[in-house]
């Protein structure tokens, strides 16, 4: 990609810039002055540059983080100045101002920095990791706090919520698939979904910056109207750290839920452990390899308080006996004023609702009183009542009110693998980052409708079956940049990202136990899902479902500084 602009600086999707005026005391521009941008992460000189005509100078497509940029003209004292930051995808504008001196000396001062994007007309705002670290996320997912940037709103995030915590990121009022997500400058977003339910996420301490881009960014970014998510990982440097954690939540330290308790029912299990460690620096003593980062996070969750753990309705009360004598009586309809009886016989009941009814299983916990339908208190029956104002009969069905609560499970395996390395006498630098991920969520009763193909959350309301989600997130990705000249910069990347998830019912009937002949019987051993009104009863979905979204990009940046223009 080849961009010219006097207004825009080159930038790829990953990377940032430094531009900056060099001036004496008086104000007055230092043309031909000499400036070394070096990173304090490693100690290694990123560019060279000097000065145009009005004083100006450019170092484009830097990756992220802090330098010092040393400053030398003839006639003046040499000057660093330590702490400037490269935000990802911004160009950080700088003012040096140096100082007159016959002598060799050198100096140490602050520069003004401008805080305000003056560089192109991007909104949104990078963040990053201290603020990433350490603001609290009940599950570590990053995603939560993505809304940090103007224009971007979601919905509050159920902290009980069984997994890595589902976000719908909304830009300037768009729809959340209208959304671009990139990693390093790598588009991992799923292309299946569109949304990031499962999308690849590292932790928080694997994160070194990330933003949202809400409108005008440029095209090295977004494919999409919507917002542009960048995140860029953390890379080793010249000093080794490491940090270890363990995060925990425990059913102990948890009050129960309003309407629970109110029902006299006990509190719901939640157990949380999040877990891992990384560790980054130079590959050998010298640094001749290049430097690396690894990091490591297991999450291991139990949850009875989540979306599909738990159900709160009312199902009709049905008889202790099952019969379809005792059924049939059950079921038909005394008459009422004005409403004549209506009789069932026990041969008008259908075999296979009678073997469905009585199916025995513990889907639905022993207070289900052992069936698949469970058994609710109360006394069966229905009734019938005129309607004056349309002269018909409205039947009602005795109901109960039924609660349960089963523990779902949610495991995750993360790992990030990155390394860097400069050669050639630093006109080259090659970037390698490797992320892996897998996860497994069962939900006792999260078998509901559609919405849970794209993350949506299963509704209390109905009886719903198993549902089991593994997801299995690969990304790879290798950058080289070339510094052709103090003015010509190549910036190649190549990354490849593989998003597997399943949507697989698990059920605790099939058709052939109840009777149920389909035609896709041989490949497909559910009942159909029964839907009665206020609820509904069975799987979903009826057959294994599987999406698998993987992408291969390449995408080359130059940047060439002439004169006023990048």
């Amino acid at each position: 990609m080849l961009c010219f602009s006097s207004l825009a600086f080159a930038q790829g999707g990953a990377s940032g810039a430094i531009s900056g005026t060099v001036q004496d005391a008086s104000g007055a521009v230092v043309s031909g002055a000499r400036v070394r941008v070096t990173s304090e992460a490693t100690s290694e000189m990123m560019r060279a540059v000097v000065t145009d005509a009005s004083g100006i100078f450019t170092a484009s497509l830097l990756p992220v983080g802090s330098y010092t940029v040393e400053v030398s003209a003839d006639g003046f004292a040499t000057t660093r100045f330590p702490g400037i930051v490269v935000a990802i995808t911004e160009t950080t504008r700088m003012t040096a101002t140096l100082k007159v001196s016959s002598a060799e000396q050198t100096v140490e001062v602050r520069s003004e920095v401008t805080q305000i994007n003056t560089a192109d007309a991007t909104t949104g705002e990078s963040v990053g990791s201290a603020t990433i670290t350490t603001l609290p996320l009940a599950t570590r997912n990053f995603q939560q706090i993505l809304t940090l940037s103007a224009g971007a709103s979601s919905d509050l995030n159920n902290a009980s919520q069984l997994g890595r915590g589902t976000v719908f990121i909304h830009v300037n009022g768009g729809r959340e698939d209208n959304n671009n997500y990139l990693i390093d400058g790598i588009s991992v977003a799923d292309y299946a979904f569109g949304e990031l339910t499962y999308t690849p996420l590292p932790n928080p301490d694997a994160i070194d910056q990330f933003k949202v881009s809400t409108s005008l960014y440029d095209a090295t970014q977004g494919r999409n109207g919507g917002g542009n998510i960048n995140a860029t990982l953390k890379t080793g440097t010249a000093q080794y750290h490491g940090d270890v954690w363990e995060y925990f939540r425990n059913t102990v330290l948890d009050a129960n839920d309003f309407f629970l308790n109110a029902a006299g029912a006990p509190r719901p299990v939640i157990q949380q452990n999040i877990f891992g460690g990384d560790f980054g620096g130079k590959v050998d003593p010298s640094a001749k390899l290049g430097y690396f980062y690894v990091n490591y996070q297991g999450t291991r969750q139990r949850s009875g308080d989540s979306p599909g753990t738990f159900i709160n309705t009312s199902i009709p009360v049905l008889p202790a006996d099952r019969s379809a004598a005792s059924l049939a009586q059950a079921f038909s309809t005394p008459a009422s004023p004005g409403c004549p009886a209506l009789t069932i016989t026990a041969s008008q009941i259908d075999p296979v609702a009678l073997a469905l009814l009585n199916t025995k299983s513990n889907q639905f916990g022993g207070g289900a009183g052992g069936y698949l339908f469970p058994a609710v208190a109360g006394t069966p029956g229905v009734t019938q009542t005129l309607n004056p104002a349309t002269g018909t009969c409205v039947s009602t069905l005795s109901t109960g009110s039924f609660i349960v609560s089963h523990p779902g499970k949610f495991s995750d395996d993360q790992f990030t693998g990155n390394w860097d390395h400069e050669f050639n006498s630093n006109k080259d630098r090659v970037a390698f980052r490797f992320f892996w991920a897998d996860s497994d969520t069962f939900q006792p009763f999260g078998g509901d409708s559609f919405q849970v193909q794209t993350g949506g959350l299963p509704t209390p309301n109905n009886l719903n079956f198993p549902l089991d989600i593994p997801l299995h997130n690969r990304v790879g990705s290798i950058t080289e940049t070339h510094l052709f000249s103090n003015n010509l910069v190549n910036e190649f990347r190549f990354g490849i990202n593989i998003i597997s998830d399943k949507l697989n019912n698990i059920p605790p009937v099939t058709n052939t136990d109840v009777g149920i002949n389909l035609p896709t019987a041989n490949g497909d051993p559910n009942i159909y899902r029964l839907q009665f009104g206020s609820f509904a009863f069975g799987p979903f979905p009826q057959q294994l479902q599987y999406a698998l979204s993987d992408s291969f990009v390449w995408l080359d940046t130059l940047g060439w500084t002439h004169g006023n223009h990048t």
